[in-house]
């Protein structure tokens, strides 16, 4: 390993068990190798009970859910996932893959190495993606699935600061001066695009992230993502899942934001209606990450709607 990456990774870690000690949680960092898309998966584990994977969305980290995470580890047995590209796992280049099924195949082969035959999932966002397109091919190992946020790939739209960012050769340079990881960068994203309300989120989580963007890698995975999975019109239609939510054979459950701007809860409830195992929950003064706004809600429904 590389003096940078290894000096990266060293200051994500340790804000990291920052966050862990404000939240009261102490869980084990482990790595697995899978035979996936990229072979070294990092994840949290906490937790007894059942299985339950937690799949975050698309420029974020395994840290995301800590706020919720000694609530729903009193019942569960949790493996809390950094996707390809993201927090310790392998980066991952998405140019030239198919990106459905590389969903797919991650998210298997991670429990083919964690050794389950089926699970529950909680995701938000682009591990919403992930999670979907799994349980529509493997429906028989994915017990019950909670979807928390607005999924990708639900709806069309994408907020017009992502589409920029999804053009290839435009983004490496956005990346790398306006969009240059700062502090400032990851709180301004946050108050647009994550959050009802900033104040909600504190200065170490802020600072957390910022170290996560600093690992070599990192943006450039995102950014090859970004370019597989948008267009300046939006979402790519090859790639969209509203129309085959009707194709799902197990129990979804949704709770979503009020104030989530990827897609507003009426049309959510309305493509989610057509599910015939669901249920549909809006929390209040929340956002695309509703337990950053509203954790004790988030975590009680949640622990509800999985058990």
């Amino acid at each position: 390993m590389d003096t940078l990456k290894k000096k990266t990774q060293e200051k994500y870690q340790q804000s990291q068990q920052m966050l862990f000690e404000e939240a009261g949680i102490q869980p084990k960092s482990k790595f697995i190798d899978t035979n996936g898309p990229v072979k070294t998966i990092h994840y949290l584990e906490l937790g007894k009970g059942d299985p339950l994977i937690f799949l975050h969305g698309g420029g974020s980290h395994a840290s995301e859910w800590i706020p919720i995470l000694k609530h729903l580890s009193d019942y569960f047995h949790c493996f809390v996932v950094d996707r390809p590209g993201c927090g310790l796992s392998d980066h991952i280049n998405y140019r030239g893959l198919d990106y459905r099924q590389s969903a797919v195949d991650f998210t298997g082969s991670l429990m083919d190495a964690l050794g389950l035959e089926k699970t529950r999932i909680i995701a938000n966002s682009m591990g919403g993606y992930f999670s979907i397109c799994f349980a529509l091919d493997f429906p028989e190992r994915v017990e019950k699935l909670l979807l928390i946020g607005a999924p990708a790939g639900m709806n069309h739209f994408i907020p017009p600061q992502l589409r920029i960012l999804g053009i290839k050769g435009l983004n490496t340079f956005l990346l790398n001066t306006v969009g240059k990881p700062s502090p400032k960068t990851v709180r301004d994203i946050h108050k647009q695009l994550i959050v009802a309300d900033i104040n909600n989120v504190s200065d170490l989580y802020i600072e957390h992230g910022y170290h996560a963007q600093l690992i070599p890698g990192t943006m450039k995975s995102f950014a090859t993502l970004l370019e597989s999975v948008l267009t300046m019109r939006g979402f790519r239609k090859e790639l969209y899942l509203g129309d085959q939510l009707d194709q799902l054979q197990i129990p979804v459950h949704f709770i979503w934001g009020d104030q989530d701007v990827f897609e507003k809860p009426e049309t959510g409830r309305q493509k989610a209606a057509v599910i015939f195992d669901h249920s549909f929950e809006v929390i209040e003064n929340a956002g695309h990450l509703p337990w950053l706004d509203q954790p004790d809600q988030c975590a009680s429904l949640a622990v509800k709607k999985l058990l």
